[in-house]
């Protein structure tokens, strides 16, 4: 891009890229910064409506943010390849900015399409559309005053990106720590409970005592399911950045739970990640972990299901099954057997959501999870892959 050495900044100009700046160095949240950056570009320019589209590794236009466009308009303009133009830099930096007959319509009436690119140093990121209703001249001052927005844009998607790269980098640190302390006390002192009471169940085999043999097989039995629950949490600890995530960890444990069984288990899934806090992460795959495991230890079940949905902001997760089932009425009155049933229901409302559970003895149970989750949070999170 030429130096700009033929006009001076109007008090307009300088006015709108000092707002730009302060908007994007404030400490508000990823969503609450896009929408007031596009509020404020929309108001300045005019604009009917104003979106920001980020490159995917892909090679599509991802819609990251958008205002004044309803959900279905959204949709037409969501994954579109990406156009050539946006790639190169031009002679005239009048050239840069892109007009043509935009794809979307308001009260019956096609916008005009004005494409200002999102730039950092010389990498392209992607583009911001503002959506007009009458025709714009694009003077070099514009041209200009565009394409430091959208150079100011792009530097602080980066920034942020470098930001939450660091954060991710402490907390894989920070979970291998973790991993690694439970693995050189917790699994050594269960290792060795576990040897001590082998030693003393040998013993007691010899002098025959029945009860007490049986109470020690119990006891042999709960510290191997101890141990295989702190293995699980220890490889989970370890997971890597890119396999995180509620969606890649259901796949694990499913994936699991096929391998030891053998019982034929269906995972059907119509997203393929959501960006959620960790303890909401952590809740909502607890319980999908826990639903499994009663499958094996109690079902005797021959197909087992689990369906992840979305219709919206609700997540609903289905796990299901055709083994034994149970008596509800007897899951507060049998307390201990049925401990986990009621963990999980705590777990749901930790979600904030609701755990439904459907049982009938040889009829099978169906476990049903709906959380909130917000949509339009998950698509700004995108902007981390950068």
């Amino acid at each position: 891009m030429k130096e700009n050495t033929t006009f001076q900044w109007s008090i307009s100009s300088l006015k709108l890229l000092y707002q730009v700046m302060s908007i994007l160095n404030s400490a508000d949240s990823d969503r609450q910064v896009l929408h007031d950056f596009l509020y404020l570009i929309k108001q300045h320019f005019h604009s009917k409506a104003a979106s920001i589209q980020l490159i995917t590794n892909e090679g599509l236009m991802n819609l990251v943010a958008y205002d004044g466009i309803s959900e279905s308009q959204a949709n037409t303009i969501q994954h579109i390849p990406i156009d050539g133009h946006l790639f190169s830099f031009e002679t005239d930096v009048i050239d840069e900015i892109q007009i043509y007959d935009g794809e979307l319509d308001f009260d019956g009436h096609k916008a005009i399409q004005i494409c200002i690119p999102v730039r950092y140093k010389i990498r392209t990121l992607g583009v911001i559309n503002l959506f007009s209703m009458e025709k714009v001249e694009i003077t070099e001052e514009l041209a200009y005053l565009l394409l430091s927005i959208g150079a100011h844009l792009g530097e602080s998607l980066k920034k942020h990106q470098l930001q939450v790269s660091a954060k991710q980098l402490l907390i894989q640190e920070e979970r291998n720590t973790i991993a690694n302390e439970l693995h050189d006390s917790l699994a050594q002192t269960l290792a060795s409970i576990r040897f001590q009471v082998r030693i003393l169940d040998q013993t007691l085999q010899s002098v025959g005592d029945y009860m007490a043999i049986q109470t020690i097989e119990q006891i042999e039995h709960g510290l191997e399911e101890a141990t295989t629950d702190l293995r699980e949490l220890i490889a989970h600890c370890r997971v890597s950045i890119e396999e995180q995530g509620l969606i890649p960890a259901i796949k694990r444990v499913v994936n699991k739970f096929k391998h030891e069984t053998g019982i034929h288990i269906l995972l059907q899934c119509e997203i393929n990640n959501i960006e959620l806090p960790t303890n909401m992460e952590l809740n909502a795959y607890r319980i999908v972990q826990e639903s499994l495991a009663n499958i094996k230890k109690h079902a005797n079940a021959n197909i087992v299901r689990v369906l992840i949905t979305t219709d919206g902001d609700n997540i609903h997760i289905l796990i299901e099954n055709d083994g034994n089932g149970f008596d509800q009425s007897k899951i507060h009155s049998e307390a201990g057997k049925h401990l986990g049933l009621s963990i999980m229901k705590e777990r749901a409302r930790h979600l904030g959501g609701e755990l439904k559970i459907e049982s009938e003895i040889d009829e099978g149970t169906r476990i049903e999870l709906t959380f909130r989750h917000n949509n339009q949070t998950d698509k700004i999170k995108q902007i981390n892959i950068i």
